[in-house]
């Protein structure tokens, strides 16, 4: 992973794929099935909106793409990692 990528940068990732796999054919059914539809219904009440301002967070604000200052210091993007 590096010393110019922070953690923060990881988990919204890992998070983001989450969210992306949630979006599959099937997935729903498959919590659903796992859950009962009851809590189904209340997990999704709560993952929905979290997806959508993952999302936004993705897409609005370059602050997770930033480098870990307290390791590397200075200014920039580290556009060495994919």
């Amino acid at each position: 992973m590096g010393t110019q990528r922070n953690g923060a940068r990881s988990a919204l990732n890992l998070v983001a794929k989450a969210c992306k796999m949630s979006r599959l054919p099937g997935w729903r059914v498959g919590i659903t099935s796992i859950l009962g539809a009851d809590l189904a219904t209340d997990f999704f009440a709560v993952w929905d909106p979290f997806c959508a301002v993952v999302d936004l967070a993705i897409g609005a604000d370059n602050f997770y793409n930033q480098l870990d200052y307290q390791n590397e210091p200075g200014p920039g993007e580290d556009l060495s990692i994919p």
